[in-house]
């Protein structure tokens, strides 16, 4: 990283249409576990949801004055499982390693109850598993299914 000033800040309500670009990207609904297209609605409904829930922590990943990600953790009890996204503008330039340390700093700082931090990265997605491993994360298990219908 060069001399770029780099931060988290708060998602807002404002972000809507942002984080609705964001979740709807190609590449983004491949990596996830739904792959499905978001209909705008429906995103909408969950933003305000999560921006009222004490168990949700989401953030913008802000590169100087330009919003470049969206990193957010989900909490239950002493667990945080994150789900994190970069804008296809600034894939490759390592600013998914960047968000997630800057988030473990964030959580260490400001919610000592959190002791596990976990993500879930579908086979393939190296790009991801490498942001993770390059924090100190360490593969856990590897999980099997079988869709039947």
């Amino acid at each position: 990283m060069d001399q770029k000033k780099i931060f988290l800040r708060a998602v807002e309500p404002g972000d809507m249409d942002l984080l609705y670009r964001w979740a709807n990207d190609t590449n983004v609904r491949q990596n996830s576990f739904q792959t499905a297209p978001i209909p705008y609605e429906d995103h909408e409904k969950w933003l305000k949801l999560h921006l009222n829930d004490d168990t949700c922590i989401f953030y913008i990943l802000m590169v100087d004055d330009k919003p470049i990600g969206q990193i957010r953790l989900t909490t239950v009890g002493g667990f945080a499982e994150i789900n994190y996204s970069i804008d296809a503008l600034w894939r490759g330039k390592r600013y998914g390693g960047e968000m997630i340390r800057l988030v473990v700093e964030e959580v260490k700082r400001n919610y000592p109850s959190i002791k596990i931090l976990t993500a879930k990265v579908k086979p393939g997605n190296i790009p991801s598993a490498k942001c993770f491993e390059n924090n100190n994360f360490v593969k856990a298990f590897e999980e099997f299914k079988l869709e039947l219908g």
